[in-house]
């Protein structure tokens, strides 16, 4: 079962395009932290990546998830969430070009980014556990 997001962690999530998403390696049970694009609908979190990804091997073999976002204007103030990774395919893309747009990258992402005949899946987070501190009242926030 989710957990609900507050609503701090939920600004943070608007107000960011990129967290740090870790998986747990399905080689040798260690941790896997990958810089990542995201889309925050209000409702769910979701992730674009590639079949050809260690990440999406990591999530077949093993579903837990840390999803980590630090704000940007102050690295006191973040997002942990923790808990279960589903995968469906995104077949044509669309997904994928919603993330680009968002991440500033532009409308449209070049058509030779993913290598030819790459597969594109959604990696759609369910929380379990939420950590949205408030730490240091702010005296690390940017001026």
């Amino acid at each position: 079962m989710s957990v609900l997001i507050p609503a701090d962690g939920q600004q943070l999530l608007t107000d960011t395009r990129f967290g740090t998403l870790s998986t747990i390696r399905h080689s040798d049970g260690l941790i896997s932290s990958n810089p990542v694009g995201f889309v925050w609908d209000g409702e769910s979190l979701r992730i674009s990546t590639l079949k050809s990804r260690v990440k999406y091997s990591n999530l077949k073999a093993d579903p837990r998830v840390t999803f980590c976002v630090v704000s940007t204007l102050d690295i006191m103030d973040y997002i942990e969430i923790r808990g279960l990774a589903t995968l469906e395919d995104d077949l044509d893309r669309s997904f994928f070009r919603r993330q680009f747009a968002r991440g500033s990258f532009g409308s449209e992402p070049p058509p030779d980014l993913d290598p030819p005949g790459s597969e594109r899946v959604i990696i759609t987070i369910h929380a379990q556990q939420i950590s949205c501190p408030k730490l240091y009242d702010g005296k690390f926030r940017k001026k």
